[in-house]
């Protein structure tokens, strides 16, 4: 029996089939699959919590764009999209998308996602024929191969490497840039978390005026003058540290202060021992003369550095019987124990060390 089928609906299918076009549909998935997966990379970043879903959604999207651009009929228009999701999916995986921070997914519900993802992209990418046509689409590709099928344009051996090959490269820059643009946002944040960081620290610093430095007890002002030399602030018990902005001109500014205005012995020996190399020598002579022990000790050693090392010594053995100060009468054990070359090597170095105002 033969089949009846009007002209109306041969010429309708006819249209369709001409317009079929694999190289158009091959290029299309290659490029939307860049908003995709920017879309992946966006929903991630939202809520990364929902990544698994997109393993099926991408699917639905990439066969969209295939049949819209291809308007194909034959499971080769089916296969590009496939390919094309199996590609975003992929790339996806290799940044990091498939799964949320901290979550956990069983294998087998991934799979699913995945497998509905890959079904959609398959089912939507190749177009279907009405209903109200079906006779005529047979007619026209059932009985004998149509001519659109046979043409260069979409014939699989070319569509499908074209597909491979360009989604590869569309999707390869896009990661470039995905990931190039986390490496921005990391190193925004970072410079943000270190600019916080910073304004942070610098309210901890205090005002090194002399108005505000009047209201400190020499102790305080001190250890103050310590932090901004070392960066970090002791606790009046010096057990612990925190940290602390640093500023050799505040920490000397603090120093000047105590020396100068409250004449204050220990600050005009660490200001002498930070200002050795600029005639700094006469501050220490200062401190020695207003009974520093750290100054006198000082003092003594410098023998010991300029080659009179027994006047060094008698020096040193005097003052371990007449210094009192724990931390200055094991300075100057320590000095007579190991001697004055690594002691005299240290003269020329700026030096503000803990046990000077512990």
């Amino acid at each position: 029996m033969e089949l009846q089928v009007n002209q109306q609906e041969i010429d309708a299918v006819e249209a369709k089939l001409q317009r079929q076009h694999g190289i158009k549909a091959a290029i299309a998935g290659a490029f939307w699959a860049i908003p995709v997966l920017v879309l992946w990379y966006v929903s991630y970043q939202i809520n990364d919590s929902f990544a698994p879903l997109m393993l099926a959604i991408s699917g639905i999207l990439v066969g969209f764009a295939v049949r819209f651009h291809g308007q194909g009929y034959t499971p080769s228009f089916g296969i590009i999209a496939f390919l094309t999701h199996l590609a975003v999916v992929i790339a996806a995986f290799l940044f990091g998308m498939s799964l949320g921070e901290g979550q956990t997914v069983l294998a087998v519900m991934l799979a699913g996602f995945y497998v509905a993802g890959a079904w959609a992209a398959v089912y939507i990418g190749r177009a279907r024929i009405p209903f109200t046509q079906h006779r005529a689409f047979y007619l026209l590709t059932e009985q004998t191969p149509h001519p659109s099928h046979k043409r260069l344009r979409n014939r699989w051996f070319l569509t499908v490497p074209v597909s491979v090959i360009l989604t590869c490269v569309t999707l390869s820059a896009s990661l470039f840039t995905l990931a190039s643009i986390d490496f921005i946002n990391a190193s925004v944040s970072h410079a943000q978390r270190e600019s916080e960081q910073r304004d942070a620290l610098e309210q901890k610093a205090i005002d090194v005026t002399s108005e505000h430095l009047a209201t400190l007890t020499n102790d305080e002002a001190m250890r103050h003058a310590y932090a901004f030399f070392h960066g970090f602030l002791p606790s009046k018990k010096g057990a612990r540290y925190s940290r602390y902005p640093k500023s050799e001109y505040k920490s000397k500014r603090i120093l000047s202060f105590l020396a100068q205005e409250r004449e204050d012995a220990r600050a005009q020996f660490i200001l002498g021992r930070l200002t050795y190399a600029e005639e700094g020598g006469a501050l220490i002579q200062q401190a020695a003369d207003n009974g520093d022990s750290f100054a006198k000790i000082h003092q003594a050693t410098e023998f010991g550095c300029f080659g009179n090392t027994r006047r060094a010594t008698e020096l040193l053995n005097l003052l371990a019987k007449t210094v009192t100060e724990a931390s200055a009468k094991q300075e100057n054990d320590s000095i007579l124990h190991t001697g004055f070359d690594s002691v005299c090597a240290e003269f020329s170095r700026p030096d503000f060390a803990m046990m000077y105002i512990r």
